[in-house]
């Protein structure tokens, strides 16, 4: 069964919501520097994880949104961003859309740390006036003790966790030849920078690097799907249990 939305017609479309299906799969990212990484890593993973997961539980998978609130790494090259006050509307417009369409179990598939806190806010809101039911999905904090035992760290912005799920999407899309370690700025509480010094950001000194291990990448993409997986089919499974 195809589960792109945006690859269904109309029709189709109206035969299979809510009647077979009532799920849809929403990925959010933004683009921004991700050190050698592509700037559109924050929009690739998530849909990623969306399409894989989709089969398992049922659900359609909405066009990604891939703009979204860039801050501290927007000048570096090819970086956008919305400002809060609009990317809020836009995502409440699209949740509304989809829930008129007849979804009525929405999930938000988050690629960007700097989506959490308007995502968060939309997503009361939506839930409150459409009593629908809605999930924010932020892949990287919900997978963050598996990536420490996957690992042995909890990896960073560009670092061995989401450049390692890039590198096993599409190789292309990761550069280790323009890697330089200087690209890396270890974060620290007690100082705002703007623009930040570094497009991979680390947030224990020492730990985070990426590391192009393309075989480690791949088994990492595998445990990121089935914990994803795991967790929005048991939020789905208990919906269900007690009748929202």
């Amino acid at each position: 069964m195809e589960r792109e939305l945006q690859k269904l017609n109309w029709l189709k479309i109206k035969e299979l919501v809510p009647e077979k299906t009532k799920t849809v799969i929403l990925p959010v990212g933004t683009v921004e520097g991700h050190g050698s990484a592509c700037i559109g890593t924050d929009n690739k993973i998530p849909e990623d994880i969306a399409l894989a997961i989709a089969d398992r539980i049922d659900a359609l998978v909405a066009p990604t949104l891939n703009y979204g609130i860039t801050k501290s790494l927007l000048r570096y090259n090819g970086g956008m961003t919305l400002i809060p006050a609009h990317y809020e509307l836009i995502i409440r417009d699209i949740l509304d859309s989809l829930h008129d369409t007849g979804f009525g179990n929405i999930i938000v598939m988050n690629g960007h740390g700097g989506n959490n806190t308007s995502l968060k806010t939309v997503a009361a809101d939506f839930h409150r006036e459409r009593r629908a039911n809605i999930a924010v999905v932020h892949w990287w904090e919900l997978c963050g003790e598996m990536t420490r035992e996957f690992f042995g760290h909890h990896g960073g912005h560009a670092g061995t966790d989401e450049t390692a799920m890039i590198q096993a999407i599409d190789p292309s899309l990761v550069d280790p030849d323009a890697y330089d370690p200087e690209l890396a700025y270890y974060y620290r509480a007690g100082a705002d920078v703007y623009p930040v010094p570094g497009s991979i950001l680390l947030y224990k000194e020492g730990e985070g690097y990426p590391n192009f291990n393309l075989e480690q990448a791949q088994q990492y993409r595998e445990k990121v799907i089935a914990a994803v997986g795991d967790f929005v089919e048991m939020v789905l499974d208990r919906w269900q249990k007690f009748g929202l």
